[in-house]
């Protein structure tokens, strides 16, 4: 299994955000995970709408990636949450640039953000966010782990499992 750091909060502006700016104090593979973000975010600044303790919320720190690594990086994350999905009995599609959906909506964001330095990434922080007890959205094309399987899910138990398939899927791929 690949070494990680993991820190988790109640709560945080963003994850992402927590590790950008604090980058150089932590190591490769540093896990940021809290119960509930105030300024999540997606893609082009889009707020990621999420209520605390519903959903999986967390960024992930790579350190020295070579730009040559990038495209493994992103098919690392994008296999490894699609299967996990799939094994929990949901059939999602990846949609460019950075979400999986279940037929029009959105269950899981990913948002890649880096920093480079000649010929390589000082750091990658890849966030999640991905639905999963949440069945209320501001948002019509919206969906969730509850809603799609109609039970509700112990977010730990299942962030630890994700963050499982994500390691065995690093090692496979990157």
């Amino acid at each position: 299994m690949i070494p990680y750091t993991l820190l988790e909060f109640d709560e945080v502006d963003s994850t992402s955000n927590f590790l950008k700016e604090n980058h150089t104090y932590f190591p490769h593979m540093t896990i940021i995970r809290a119960d509930h973000q105030t300024e999540g975010r997606g893609q082009f600044d889009r707020k990621w709408e999420s209520e605390p303790k519903d959903n999986i919320l967390f960024s992930i720190l790579l350190k020295d990636i070579k730009f040559d690594q990038m495209y493994k990086i992103k098919s690392w994350v994008i296999t490894a949450l699609m299967n996990f999905l799939h094994e929990h009995g949901i059939l999602v599609s990846f949609k460019e640039p950075n979400d999986l959906y279940v037929d029009d909506k959105k269950i899981c964001g990913i948002l890649i953000e880096t920093q480079s330095d000649y010929d390589a990434f000082n750091y990658a922080v890849i966030g999640i966010g991905m639905n999963v007890n949440q069945t209320v959205f501001n948002h019509p094309k919206a969906t969730s782990l509850k809603i799609e399987n109609d039970q509700t899910y112990d977010v730990d138990q299942l962030f630890e499992a994700l963050l499982n398939t994500l390691m065995k899927e690093y090692q496979r791929i990157v």
